[in-house]
């Protein structure tokens, strides 16, 4: 899928370009597009797309148009608009689908040919660049902050662009065909002194001098009655050049012209007559487009000859791939190198094996026209445990004489030849690649002090210290995107042989973590073997055990466990036990608390030495306050674990993980459901510090944060022994699944459960299991399963005597019947609940029941009774402190008022409903109080209200890819026009 924003906003679909109807989706598609390299926020996308007007449901809309624009892009998978929190990013398969990125491509290609003097070929390449324009960019987009500021600044580069192909036309002597153009360019421009200094000089070297004062004269006049100000000083200089017939200005000329002999110099279009022999070489040096000054060293100027510029960079790594987002990045460092005060800085950062060397020498030979002046390079071996880490000031000698100082004049003192190291760098355009360095305090030393150097540094360090006081861009390195991680496998290996074999591929680069590193040893190991198939390579890599052997290619620098060692050798002993003891966290990211327990610390000790892991790219920092780690780094602290810590430690560990997860749900749960019944627990073990969120929504937050890695801890916890967490935690997580929709893993979960609960022999746990294992079926429409699973349950706790547990299954089993549309048998049931709740004296129970009792009524068509009823819940509810109950008896007065044809009445109380279902993070009972809404407001006769409501209802069904959805989509078809 390709995009064009040069003009309309428009897709090719491979057969046509074609544009976006509906101007939010467009504009959403635009903001996507501009913002490219990172995921935009929903919070930011709500800013663009409806400025201060921003609605309330502004995050249910934004996914509306979210699917509207994949089923656009035939991109139903999100494998282009990515869901990538915060928010969204497109992800393009190359970079030159996106017309913008075509464009700064050929135009940087282009500045660079005309630095180097190639006049013709910068010519063709920027000239091919504006032929990417088709109008002003984005000029169909309803404008937001970033749409605005994008525009604005490819309007302005492409001004750049101009002036730069105008630049190179008349290096060519393309002077009388470019005055047309420029002409229209300044009256459409009228204040760019650049394009009326090049206006000028067309008009002198075709031979009008008088017409180029008289654009002089213009422009001066225009400044003047606009502005207030005198033309600028190169304008002003120009004028007078063309006043004094300055020999300079003529047409340049090629080297090879000038040299020609018995060339008649008079007789070249816009030149005068009889120019001498110091005339014409005058010009032959003109023709070629001058470079940055260079300042020649002390020692070169001795003897009378200039210096070779230095050219120090490695050779670049063979068969690099991907990158793509970090190349452009790094692309605008020379351009930063010239604007600013100082040197521009760039920190590549990421873990060992992330590539940050290869991505940094790559672009470095790419960019080395930008630094005629030469290139610097030094390994600062920062993380060496052999040597340590080189000194500034050795660093700086090997700078000193690469730039041909002599060694008598290079100081001893580190302050000294940092100075020294500034002043020889003053004036001149160098890139400096500083490899691997420890810390900002190695490298602060070895920048240099003026404009014009670039600087790339690569670290496994963070060193923010440079973005604070050196203005330092930080470019954090993740492991390889899955389509790039394809790429360097194809670029090593051969496309044929990575397209022979694409499941076995796929699996390769998942067992290598996307680590460049580690595929770039798996594709040494399967060049070494061409006759091997890659699924042999593939089974020697899925033993975890065995991985870390397996990407060894027998050097330091190319084994991955080696070079990883590096790193670990770096830490204390107390951050170097809790990275092994990570090895043991079976979820995939990970927060202060749990680690926490996980290593019987503080959380404030466990939060600096999580800081300080991530300092060095152990494990990464993915979400403010959540770490995680690529599964070969999870396999190296496994083995260093198991080598280093006793097997008691890892189990005392373990089980304070598990009590911190088990007690911190618990006490969450509480807040969810707080009428419902639970086990009794064991009190948590000392240094497991379990939370205990305040309210609903905390509690709702909490687990929306820690679901994924609490499924994961339940799983693990049986096959280490722990059955009681294995059975407890999915209970403690169930009313958690249920209201965030999330029944495909409510229903694995307690499946698990009941094994655990029977394996430990524990029969009022193992009727809970069966109970909820009940509940989820009929989520899940599975009646049959369900009512097998309840009357499990029912025996089990009638033979405790458990009144609190029967009244609970019995609710559930009611429910069942409900879905059934049998509501004698649920009434029936419900009636046997509320007696039970008294019995036991649950007000919270019994409001639950009364409002069920009210369901059946209104079903059965008694609804005066129903309203009663319900009435009567919803006073208990509110007395109680049950908000979340009181939101499902609104949605059941709602249901009454419909069904006897009081309308706005119904209307009001499925608002109610909405509104509490949505404060309290049930996104399935948020959409269907939005479905029933809907169809009251209709019968209201406000369709456009109705099908707003629709329409907000399906956004929220489709993400939770519920069955509902097809139900509301029906409805929108049905209605529409």
């Amino acid at each position: 899928m390709r995009f064009r924003i040069l003009g309309p906003l428009e897709v090719f679909d491979g057969t046509h370009w074609r544009g976006i109807s509906a101007a939010k989706p467009r504009t959403l598609l635009a903001t996507l597009l501009v913002q490219r390299d990172v995921p935009v926020p929903t919070g930011r996308l709500g800013a663009e797309l409806w400025g201060e007007r921003e609605p309330k449901a502004a995050a249910n809309l934004i996914q509306q148009y979210v699917m509207r624009l994949r089923r656009e892009l035939g991109d139903r998978q999100g494998r282009l608009l990515v869901t990538r929190p915060p928010g969204y990013q497109m992800v393009l398969a190359d970079e030159d689908d996106l017309d913008a990125a075509a464009f700064a491509r050929l135009g940087d290609s282009g500045r660079v040919a005309l630095a180097a003097g190639d006049a013709e070929r910068a010519a063709g390449l920027l000239a091919e660049a504006l032929a990417l324009w088709r109008g002003p960019a984005l000029v169909d987009v309803p404008t937001g902050p970033m749409v605005e500021a994008e525009a604005a600044r490819l309007a302005e580069q492409r001004l750049d662009v101009l002036q730069a192909r105008v630049e190179a036309d008349l290096a060519c002597g393309r002077h009388a065909a470019l005055v047309p153009e420029l002409r229209q360019s300044v009256r459409e421009h009228p204040l760019r002194e650049g394009l009326w200094g090049q206006l000028m000089l067309a008009l002198y070297r075709s031979g009008r001098q008088a017409e180029a004062l008289d654009a002089y004269r213009e422009v001066h006049r225009l400044l003047a009655d606009e502005l207030s100000i005198e033309p600028s000083a190169p304008l002003c200089d120009l004028q007078l050049r063309m006043l004094r017939g300055d020999p300079r200005l003529g047409l340049p000329a090629t080297e090879a012209e000038a040299e020609a002999e018995g060339q008649d110099q008079g007789e070249r279009e816009g030149e005068g007559e009889g120019e001498g022999e110091g005339d014409a070489r005058a010009r032959s040096k003109s023709r070629r487009r001058p470079r940055p000054e260079s300042r020649p060293s002390v020692e070169a100027s001795r003897a009378g000859q200039p210096s070779a510029a230095p050219r120090q960079l490695p050779a670049a790594v063979a068969g690099f791939a991907g990158r793509r987002a970090e190349l452009r990045l790094l692309d605008k460092l020379p351009a930063d190198a010239s604007a600013g005060p100082g040197p521009a800085v760039c920190v590549i950062a990421g873990t060992a094996g992330a590539g940050k060397t290869s991505l940094a020498l790559h672009w470095a030979h790419r960019a080395a026209p930008h630094f005629p002046d030469g290139q610097l390079y030094v390994n600062l071996h920062g993380f060496a445990p052999a040597t340590g880490p080189m000194s500034p000031g050795e660093a700086i000698r090997g700078f000193l004489e690469a730039l041909s100082v002599p060694p008598e004049r290079i100081p001893d003192a580190p302050e000294a030849r940092a100075a020294l190291l500034r002043t020889e760098t003053a004036g001149r355009r160098l890139l400096f690649v500083l490899d691997n360095a420890a810390d900002a305090a190695q490298v602060r030393p070895l920048l240099p002090g003026s404009a014009g150097c670039a600087v790339v540094v690569t670290s496994r360090g963070q060193l923010t210290g440079l973005a604070v006081t050196d203005g330092a861009v930080l470019l954090s390195l993740d492991v390889l995107p899955r389509e790039e991680a394809r790429e360097l496998l194809a670029a090593r290996l051969g496309a044929d042989r990575v397209a022979a074999e694409p499941e076995p591929v796929t699996e390769l680069i998942d067992l290598c973590a996307r680590l460049p590193l580690a595929l770039a040893v798996t594709a040494a190991r399967a060049v070494g073997r061409p006759g091997f198939a890659l699924s042999a390579v593939v089974a020697e890599l899925r033993d975890v055990r065995g991985r870390l052997e397996a990407l060894d290619a027998g050097e330091g620098v190319s084994s991955v466990r080696t070079v990883f060692s590096w790193s670990y050798r770096r830490l204390d002993t107390a951050t170097a036990r809790m990275f092994r003891l990570l090895g043991l966290h079976p979820g995939r990211d990970v927060a202060a608390p749990a680690v926490a327990a996980l290593a019987g610390l503080s959380v404030r000790e466990a939060a600096a030495a999580l800081t300080a892991l991530a300092r060095v790219h152990l494990i990464a920092e993915h979400r403010p306050g959540r770490y995680s780690f690529h599964d070969l780094l999870r396999a190296y602290a496994t083995d260093l674990t198991a080598a280093e810590d006793t097997e008691a430690a890892r189990t005392a560990a373990l089980h304070r993980l598990l009590d911190h997860c088990l007690h911190s749900a618990r006490a969450a749960r509480r807040h969810l459901a707080p009428a419902r019944g639970e086990v009794p627990l064991p009190p948590p073990v000392t240094g497991s510090v379990p939370r205990d969120p305040e309210g609903y929504e905390e509690a709702m937050a909490w687990f929306e944060a820690e679901h994924a890695v609490l499924l994961a801890v339940a799983d693990a916890a049986g096959p280490a022994g722990f059955d009681g967490h294995a059975w407890q935690l999915p209970l403690a997580m169930a009313d958690f699944l249920h209201l965030s929709g999330r029944w495909h893993d409510w229903v694995s979960t307690q499946r698990t459960a009941i094994v655990a609960a029977r394996q430990q022999g524990d029969r009022a746990g193992t009727a809970l299991c069966h109970c909820e294992s009940g509940r989820a079926a009929i989520r899940m429409r599975r009646y049959e399963e369900a009512h097998r699973e309840l009357l499990r349950a029912l025996e089990l706790q009638r033979g405790l005597g458990d009144l609190t547990a029967q009244a609970d299954t019995l609710r559930t089993l009611a429910w069942s019947y409900e879905q059934q549309g049998d509501y004698r048998a649920a009434l029936q049931r419900v009636e046997q609940v509320l007696e039970l709740q008294r019995a036991v004296g649950n007000l919270a129970g019994q409001a639950g029941a009364l409002n069920n009792i009210g369901w059946c009524h209104t079903h059965l068509g008694d609804h005066e009774e129903a309203l009663a009823r319900c009435r009567e819940a919803l006073r208990l509810h509110l007395d109680g402190g049950s908000p979340l109950g009181a939101a499902y008896t609104w949605e059941t007065l709602g249901f009454i008022h419909h069904s006897m044809g009081q309308y706005a009445e119904a209307v009001d109380s499925y608002r109610q409903c909405r509104d509490g279902f949505r404060r309290f993070g049930n996104r399935y009972g948020e959409a269907d109080a939005l479905h029933h809404l809907g169809g009251s407001l209709r019968m209201t006769g406000d369709q456009e209200a109705a099908r707003d409501a629709w329409h907000a209802a399906l956004a929220i069904l489709d993400e939770l890819e519920h069955p509902d959805a097809d139900v509301v989509r029906e409805l929108l078809l049905t209605t529409a026009g």
